[in-house]
């Protein structure tokens, strides 16, 4: 089994309940234990069969995709969504979730 760590930027910290960390009401944070071999489009999935918050703001949970306004971080750094689904997590992995941000 791997550690990871799940930080979540969205509107949903109260709706997730006690199994999540909720420093602010718009970020979240969880560790999580995954199986050898999980990627992050599989944890993402798993996560939104347990927490509707998630399913209704990150992942079609019907296309397994994610949602055009969701970018996601790995590791700190911002990955392409193709990227997600075949990215398989590694002990200490951080995956953030981001709303993205548009305007000027």
């Amino acid at each position: 089994m791997n550690r990871i760590t799940i930080e979540i930027w969205l509107w949903i910290g109260k709706e997730l309940g006690d199994d999540f960390a909720s420093p602010s009401e718009m970020r979240s944070i969880r560790e999580e234990s995954v199986a050898e071999g999980t990627t992050i489009k599989q944890l993402l999935d798993d996560l939104a069969g347990r927490y509707p918050p998630i399913a209704r703001s990150v992942l079609d949970t019907k296309t397994k995709r994610l949602l055009p306004n969701i970018v996601v971080n790995y590791n700190d750094r911002v990955i392409s969504p193709h990227i997600v689904h075949d990215q398989v997590l590694k002990d200490g992995d951080k995956i953030t979730v981001l709303p993205v941000y548009m305007g000027g």
